[in-house]
């Protein structure tokens, strides 16, 4: 008896301190806190297919950047369609400050002969034409670029802003059009960049499929500044109600942080206590246990 009852305090011990032990706690998606705007030049629309639009609304922004609505977004310097300074909203997310800010024809001389590279490569077609185009016309869309910049891609839509609290990914979700494609054929979208509009429409009339591209984000994190755009678009199945199908598509740009170290852990109370429980009841069993 007193056998069968040892082996099964000691079986609860043992799937107590499994259950301590196999406790963890889970990786949580994270939205941007204390954000604040160092602007009143934004726009926030609400989300789906009848949203509605509202400027200077701290508080519609806000919400905005933090719910789960793939749609809703923020817009940066929404006055124009071309940014003459960075603006926008800061947030904290666990242990790291970040920035999002629209984007300057000064900032293209920072990334714009890698954007240009990027959007190249990221369409088969287009790298394959790019190759045989003359020397010359090459170097003009470069020197284009990097001195003008695309002037309408700089004032973005933020969709979201997360940190993967166990992987460290931070994911910024750029709302615009899912297929640029029938827009640059019959010449209703524009870069703001005469020179690369030309080529691009060249190149769009050469191809095939869709052409994505998103807006572009100035992101700052600490003492690190980066630049966030993408040219693969998932769709989000809205167009919105003002008719400029601008919310179609959904462009993500990631960038992995050092994550923050986890609490130490500690024993839950009730393991605690009913190790204790089963200790006392081993310690009365040897009590009981008769002598040789």
């Amino acid at each position: 008896m007193v056998k069968a009852l040892t082996r099964v305090l000691l079986g609860t011990v043992a799937c107590l301190s499994i259950g301590a032990i196999a406790s963890p706690s889970h990786a949580a998606i994270l939205n941007p806190q204390n954000i604040t705007f160092d602007t009143s030049n934004y726009k926030t629309y609400t989300g789906g297919s009848n949203g509605t639009f509202s400027v200077n609304n701290s508080s519609a922004a806000v919400a905005a950047l933090q719910d789960s609505d793939p749609t809703s977004n923020v817009e940066l310097w929404q006055s124009t369609e071309s940014p003459t300074a960075n603006v926008g909203f800061s947030g904290t997310l666990s242990n790291h400050t970040v920035t999002v800010q629209s984007v300057t024809a000064a900032d293209w001389a920072a990334f714009g002969n890698q954007w240009m590279n990027d959007f190249i490569a990221s369409n088969s077609q287009m790298s394959s034409l790019w190759s045989t185009l003359n020397p010359n016309l090459k170097a003009v869309a470069q020197s284009s670029i990097i001195t003008s910049g695309l002037p309408s891609s700089g004032d973005p839509n933020v969709g979201s802003l997360t940190l993967d609290s166990d992987t460290g990914e931070l994911k910024l979700d750029l709302i615009g059009h899912f297929d640029l494609r029938p827009r640059i054929l019959a010449r209703q979208y524009t870069t703001g960049n005469t020179t690369w509009d030309s080529i691009l429409l060249n190149l769009t009339k050469a191809t095939q499929g869709p052409v994505q591209a998103s807006e572009i984000a100035k992101v700052t994190i600490g003492n690190n500044t980066y630049y966030a755009y993408s040219f693969n678009a998932a769709s989000t199945g809205v167009a919105t109600n003002d008719g400029s199908e601008s919310y179609t598509g959904r462009y993500s740009w990631t960038k992995t942080l050092a994550v923050a170290p986890p609490p130490e852990s500690t024993p839950e109370p009730s393991s605690v206590v009913g190790s204790v429980l089963v200790a006392g009841s081993l310690v009365a069993l040897r009590k009981l246990k008769p002598k040789a």
